[in-house]
């Protein structure tokens, strides 16, 4: 899964509003909801699930990067949200970095495979230091995918 081809510009916040984690969630799924990407009366199922999926273990990977995320029958397609999240967010990362990015995925239930691949790719892409660097220079959602598929090119 290539996170550029899945990611659209008008699912990019630039800087979220949240001071905690659950408000983030809550937030990039509004985004979500407002955007068509999920429907509204799938909204507490979604929450739970994503509220239920962070409380057993933090989804804050590492290096100020969280992938709050779950897999659900609401979705048909891949979603995703990401946010910027200024100073940093406490997500009790497994580095305890506050997270300033978080990219937030529903993934249909029925493609557990492809929601396994997804996590990977993105986790090893925001890995790279210049990326998470050349992304917080940028406050357009069309230069950020541009960024992203830069790196996504390198990275094949």
């Amino acid at each position: 899964m290539i996170l550029s081809k899945s990611l659209k510009k008008n699912n990019i916040i630039i800087k979220a509003q949240s001071a905690n984690r659950w408000d983030l969630i809550e937030e990039m799924l509004d985004l979500a909801i407002k955007n068509n990407d999920v429907r509204n009366e799938d909204r507490e199922i979604l929450k739970n699930a994503l509220f239920e999926r962070e409380k057993s273990m933090s989804t804050g990977i590492g290096r100020g990067v969280a992938i709050p995320h779950c897999t659900t029958e609401a979705v048909e397609d891949i979603v995703i949200v990401l946010a910027f999240c200024g100073d940093g967010i406490d997500f009790e990362s497994i580095d305890s970095l506050p997270v300033k990015i978080a990219i937030f995925i529903l993934v249909p239930k029925n493609k557990l495979k492809q929601h396994i691949k997804t996590l990977a790719n993105i986790a090893r892409l925001m890995n790279k230091d210049e990326l998470r660097e050349k992304l917080f220079t940028v406050k357009k959602p069309e230069m950020i995918l541009k960024i992203i598929k830069n790196f996504e090119k390198d990275s094949e």
